[in-house]
């Protein structure tokens, strides 16, 4: 029975950090976040930004 109820909150603390870290949407979060994990968007602004520098 141990077993179980170890299994259980194991699978549901598991299924809990999949959830928040996947499948929650983030209000207002945008990109900002994401940004050293490679995001598109950010990644394009960063460059946009850097290319600015440049010229000025």
């Amino acid at each position: 029975m141990a077993t179980l109820i170890i299994a259980v909150i194991i699978f549901a603390a598991v299924g809990f950090v999949v959830y928040n870290r996947f499948f929650r949407k983030h209000e207002g979060d945008g990109c900002k976040s994401c940004g050293d994990s490679g995001c598109p968007l950010y990644d394009q602004a960063q460059a946009i930004q850097e290319n600015n520098k440049k010229r000025a």
